[in-house]
């Protein structure tokens, strides 16, 4: 006697019996309790589940339900048998887990589908029946065989859908904390570092961000050194809308170690997938952790080409010594807690026990830039990128960025790094906010902008906010800007880096209640708003008062290093305004620090501006040699300074020339002098040359960009100076406009500013 199938399917948390329309949920406190649907939203979920994951139409839909003379409206009535049938599923359509929509396409299933072993006592069927006497013999051989095939393929469908697991590109998953049951405490941050790495490698997984875990921690009331075990990685889960959970374990077993590794359903808990092994000796562990997490990821669905793709050994792309791991492990966390200084010992100490740890090299970089010691990135750069055949495919692409960026500065070539990250891997929010800088520092703001707000809407925090609203605003996109530090309100972000966004907003608008609110809750906190204030009032020509928050400042910092570039930039500042004594003073000053690149180049402008051209062609010089690759320092900060020395020279023509090849490059953002500096410089040689359309046309760019001129000199200047081309021009109308804005911007300047005077007294033979 054989049995016939029951029809019953599994899909995510529910069974469905497709003979009787009967729907039972398996997370419910009693397992017996079945909803009958009414046939019209039966009939859905059957079309949906006959699919498998594919789109069933509305069409479709309409056509099962409904004859063609039945007259209702269709689209109304199809909507209301998706939202019972959400109902009866227990899902929204703005957070699917089970039906998603596709915009005027239809709709699928999500979860994958099961096919449930027959329920016992169902009908049976008799095959043991007489049949007709003379076909007899070959009846029967051919219905047992047919029967036989049913059966195997029966059993093949079941194997294989009961294994088969579909992840969607936007399903995220979380990572539990390892379940530590040896005595071995080393176990704990180094496989939890190493698990991260090897899932990580993939772009088929989307792991949940170490920055989204600790918010939600933070949703749960649980501080951030929380061990995120099982049940809270499920609860982290649910709170995102998440898939999944992966968690993992390690467990003496004699003199061996079993290991396990699960993939969980986030609500009911229930195991979708598990692997494990018994490994024999210490130093195997982290290979052993690799090959599970691959057999892993091709039971929740990897593609064979991905697996095959992306699967670096993870003792080669990490390090088979725990110790190293952990050691990596500590200093990333305190690095990622905003501590840097304290992590560069920790990482020290990790490459002393495996120096081919590529990873811990990035992080002495990284820590070191995020000290603003640039002069320290590059060698720990250097050597990652020189070990970056030992990591995963993502790392590798991440440390030739890092490479190109931050040590031999050739920036089309990072660039072209970060467009194969982004083909590969389009969800990574790193890779996403890479190129927003890259394109920034090539002087194209409105794509950065443009991938910052994608950076900002794939993992939503306060600092991906901030960097969005600082990136349309120096796109010159205020309403953009305005949106995303709105949404940053709502949310309840508030960060310092939001507010300095705030204030350069309010600054640009004129919004002088916002910064005086923002200056005052700030002075005596941070150095940065100190420094940005002193900054604000030399644009406006109030230098006394600059001159005394840079003093402030400097008493607020613990680090001299931290108050060069407001040296260096002041002394540009002054020179610009014809304040020469003041400048050359502070550029005397730090002439005797010690500057990084950036800042030596912010000085060599200076002493061009001031005069100094043989100290500055020196500086230039030097820089070039240190940097022959560099396409910020080739292309828009060595021929500033040297198209300002012609200037000084009085040979605008040379200085016209040398500046050709910026103009592309005029909106960079270059971590040294900025403002539009090449378009300025070129102005005041047109203005030299006597061709005041063409400086004119030069000005207009920065009036035009006061995102990028917020907050610097050349910012208002370039209005008195667009006056002056306008007044060459003969244009006296337009001129006396152009100084009247000036004016206006520094009606409560210093009065013994140089420039302030010469601005006032041409103003007023144009009035005559």
């Amino acid at each position: 006697m054989e049995t016939i199938p029951s029809g019953r399917v599994r899909f995510g948390a529910f069974d469905l019996d497709l003979s009787t329309g009967e729907l039972r949920s398996i997370d419910a406190p009693n397992p017996n309790n079945k909803v009958l649907l009414r046939e019209q939203v039966f009939q859905v979920l059957r079309m949906l589940v006959e699919r498998e994951g594919k789109i069933v139409t509305r069409e479709e839909i309409k056509n099962r339900l409904w004859s063609n003379d039945t007259i209702i409206d269709f689209d109304q009535s199809i909507n209301a048998t998706i939202k019972a049938l959400r109902r009866a599923l227990g899902d929204s359509a703005n957070n699917p887990r089970n039906i998603e929509t596709l915009g005027r396409r239809g709709y699928r299933l999500m979860p994958a589908i099961e096919y449930l072993k027959p329920v016992p006592g169902s009908a049976p069927i008799d095959v043991t029946a007489e049949p007709p006497p003379r076909r007899g013999r070959s009846w029967r051989a051919l219905a047992t065989g047919v029967l036989l095939a049913v059966g195997a393929l029966s059993v093949w469908r079941y194997e294989v859908y009961r294994h088969r697991i579909t992840l969607a590109p936007t399903d995220t998953i979380v990572l539990a904390d390892i379940d530590n049951r040896t005595n071995d405490p080393v176990f704990d941050d180094a496989l939890n570092i190493a698990l991260r790495y090897e899932l990580e490698q993939t772009p088929y997984l989307n792991l949940l961000g170490l920055d989204k875990t600790y918010a939600t921690l933070g949703q749960l009331k649980l501080p951030p050194t929380t061990k995120i075990a099982t049940e809270i990685a499920r609860q982290i889960c649910s709170k995102t809308n998440s898939k999944m959970v992966i968690s993992d374990s390690i467990a003496d077993a004699g003199n061996r170690y079993h290991m396990e590794i699960s993939a969980l359903d986030c609500g009911s808990g229930a195991t979708l997938a598990k692997e494990r092994t018994d490994i024999s000796e210490r130093n195997q562990v982290v290979h052993e952790l690799g090959v599970l997490a691959v057999r892993l990821r091709k039971k929740l669905g990897e593609p064979a080409e991905s697996l095959a793709r992306f699967n670096q050994p993870l003792e080669k792309a990490t390090s088979a010594s725990l110790e190293a791991l952990q050691s990596g492990a500590e200093g990333t966390r305190l690095f990622l807690a905003g501590n840097p200084q304290a992590a560069l010992p920790l990482y020290e100490r990790g490459i002393e026990l495996d120096p081919d740890l590529a990873l811990t090299y990035e992080g002495i970089g990284l820590a070191n830039g995020a000290l603003g010691h640039y002069d320290l990135m590059a060698a720990p750069v250097t050597r990652a990128y020189q070990l970056r055949d030992r990591m995963t495919e993502k790392d590798r692409l991440n440390a030739e960025y890092l490479y190109y960026n931050g040590v031999t500065g050739q920036l089309d070539k990072a660039y072209s790094v970060l467009a194969r990250a982004l083909a590969l891997f389009p969800r990574d929010v790193f890779f996403h906010t890479n190129l927003a800088h890259t394109l920034l520092r090539l002087g194209q703001p409105r794509r950065a902008a443009d991938l910052e707000d994608e950076t900002a809407r794939l993992g939503p925090s306060s600092l991906y906010f901030s960097w969005a609203a600082r990136e349309n605003i120096c796109a010159s996109r205020l309403n953009e800007a305005r949106s995303w530090l709105a949404q940053a309100q709502a949310l309840k972000f508030d960060t310092l880096d939001l507010r300095i966004e705030r204030l350069r907003l309010a600054f640009i608008e004129s919004d002088g209640d916002t910064l005086a609110r923002i200056f005052d809750d700030e002075a005596h906190v941070s150095n940065r708003i100190v420094l940005l204030r002193e900054q604000f009032e030399a644009q406006q020509g109030r230098f006394d008062s600059a001159d005394r928050l840079r003093l402030q400042a400097s008493k607020l910092s613990s680090d001299p290093e931290d108050i060069s570039r407001p040296l260096v930039l002041s002394a540009l500042q002054n020179a610009e305004a014809g304040r020469a004594i003041q400048a050359r003073k502070m550029e005397e000053q730090a002439l005797r620090g010690k500057l990084e690149r950036g800042q030596r180049m912010i000085l060599a402008l200076s002493l061009a501006r001031s005069g100094r051209t043989e100290e500055a062609e020196r500086l230039a010089d030097e820089v070039s040699q240190e940097a022959p690759l560099d396409t910020i320092v080739q292309k828009y900060l060595v021929p500033t300074v040297r198209a300002a020395i012609k200037l000084q020279q009085h040979d605008p023509g040379a200085a016209i020339d040398l500046l050709r090849g910026t103009v592309q490059y005029d909106l960079a953002y270059t971590l040294s002098f900025d403002y539009l500096y090449p378009a300025y410089i070129r102005g005041l040689a047109y203005l030299e040359s006597g061709d005041g359309r063409s400086a004119a046309a030069e000005f207009q760019k920065l009036i035009d960009n006061s995102g990028i001129c917020w907050g610097y000199i050349t910012g208002p200047l370039a209005r008195l100076q667009l006056g002056r081309a306008q007044r060459l021009m003969g244009d006296n109308a337009s001129a006396r406009k152009s100084y009247e804005e000036f004016l206006n911007i520094w009606k409560d300047a210093d009065p013994d500013v140089p420039v302030y005077r010469e601005a006032k007294a041409e103003y007023a033979q144009l009035k005559q």
